[in-house]
């Protein structure tokens, strides 16, 4: 079995390193951040410090492809996960379309844990130290060692070889490297230092800015029994996610470059009186408020790195995982199961070559797995990211965005809002869940989605006006 350094203790590391641990690999995951985990997960939300996990405290939930993968494989983490507190949810059953409608048997493959995200990562912290994975933690990753060729020819060149990584607590050698430092990750850097061309960046030029708070029910209850998990409403979008232990979260969003938005956001009563602009959402904020302040995150747009768009290998010993390979906005919630579903790709190469074997073989059978299930995904994700926010420059310009693409996906919403049937292909295509783009081009979806299309081209973007949104938030 292979000797194997995991960059990163968040939770796309802490689940890599399990899986691996799992084959019988030797696992060590060095971590920058200083703070071990608090004994009890109810001490992570007010006393874990991890200032390289920005998302720790904001809003946060799974995609339903992610429960399936990790109950498939990492079961013992679900169910520590659910004994700690995090809630099994489905998420059809708040949508709109499903009030008065009973859930099928079948409809247990749109079920997902809902918790706060530092709940999360206490349980897979716990869960990797008592699977033997050597966690080390305030180590600060350098840069690589290493640097030699080694394997086979790459494409007429000789691929450097990482043999581990250099750090501030001395060097660390390794049979393989895997960075899940995610959108952080210094990966491009390191690699120029050992003469590796790249990774090129495919960064999106603009993203999104989140304005999110977190509230604890008196009850433990909701504040209703349904509610979209997320509206759209011309220059804003709203999340509200349910969490463990009677919170839930309320999250803003705004275009990253909209400066005048995040003027005001920034500051509660703009902030909530944003939130009461959108139809029922006034009666979450009764809820008593468990965060200092809005918490904000900001720069978050699409990025890709072009490690594995080649045939051939750029470097081996050494492989990105994660977003430390492709980052996807948060919005849309990809990113856990998008890791999850990279590492598994991983410990299965690893399989089919006995470990390391040959290294140049690894990264690039690795590097073909990537592109073969994970490319299309992060393509359809950065084509929602460039809609909806052209969607959102034509509000401030007070006017209607259209194209072909995105009434289509706006009419297969509106009918998702009204149809249960219609919800299930959506949010299996929103999910990643197996066979979504079969029932997304049933012949009655197409067609009923085409119906609505003049309904669509009348439409006029939800919510006020810009001027009118400026000035509700300013006077609050």
């Amino acid at each position: 079995m292979a000797s194997i350094v995991v960059l990163g203790a968040a939770l796309g590391g802490l689940q890599t390193a399990l899986l691996l641990a799992a084959d019988g690999h030797r696992v060590t995951v060095l971590e920058r951040d200083p703070h071990p985990a608090p004994p009890d997960p109810d001490l992570a939300w007010s006393r874990w410090q991890r200032p390289g996990v920005p998302q720790l405290r904001l809003t946060h939930l799974p995609l339903a492809r992610w429960l399936q993968l990790t109950e498939a494989h990492l079961p013992d983490l679900v169910a520590a996960m659910t004994a700690a507190g995090a809630v099994r949810m489905s998420v059809l059953a708040p949508e709109p379309a499903m009030r008065g409608q009973v859930l099928l048997p079948a409809d247990a493959r749109f079920d997902t844990l809902a918790a706060r995200r530092c709940l999360l990562e206490h349980v897979a912290t716990r869960a990797a130290e008592a699977a033997g994975v050597r966690i080390e933690r305030g180590v600060m990753c350098r840069g690589l060692s290493g640097g030699d060729a080694a394997g086979t020819s790459a494409g007429g060149r000789r691929a450097p070889h990482v043999t581990g990584v250099r750090t501030s607590a001395g060097p660390q050698l390794a049979d393989l490297v895997v960075d899940c430092t995610g959108r952080r990750s210094p990966l491009p850097a390191w690699l120029r230092d050992l003469g590796v061309p790249g990774p090129v960046e495919e960064v999106g030029r603009r993203g999104f800015t989140y304005y999110c708070r977190y509230f604890r029910s008196a009850d433990g209850t909701l504040p209703a029994d349904t509610f979209p998990l997320i509206a759209e409403h011309g220059s804003l979008g709203l999340l509200r996610i349910p969490a463990d232990h009677g919170t839930y979260s309320l999250g803003l969003i705004s275009r990253g470059d909209d400066h005048e938005l995040r003027r005001l956001l920034r500051h509660e009563p703009a902030w909530s009186a944003a939130v009461r602009l959108f139809p029922d959402a006034e009666v979450w904020l009764d809820g008593r408020s468990i965060t200092d302040g809005i918490q904000i995150m900001a720069g978050l747009t699409d990025r890709r790195r072009t490690l594995y768009d080649d045939p051939h290998p750029r470097v081996s010993g050494l492989v990105a995982v994660g977003d430390a390979w492709a980052l996807t906005v948060p919005t849309i919630g990809r990113g856990l199961a998008m890791s999850l579903q990279h590492g598994l790709m991983l410990r299965d190469v690893l399989r089919q070559h006995g470990g390391v074997g040959d290294p140049v073989e690894l990264v690039g059978a690795f590097g073909a797995a990537t592109r073969d299930g994970l490319a299309d995904v992060y393509r359809r994700s950065t084509s929602y990211t460039r809609h909806r926010l052209a969607e959102m420059d034509a509000h401030a310009a007070d006017r209607r965005y259209r194209h072909p693409d995105w009434d289509r996906a706006r009419a297969l919403a509106l009918l998702a809002a009204r149809d249960p049937d219609a919800l299930r292909a959506e949010r299996a295509g929103a999910h990643l869940l197996p066979g979504a783009e079969h029932e997304l081009r049933a012949p009655a979806l197409t067609e009923a989605v085409a119906r609505l299309l003049p309904e669509i081209e009348r439409r006029t973007p939800p919510g006020p006006a810009r001027a009118r949104l400026l000035k509700v938030l300013g006077a609050a």
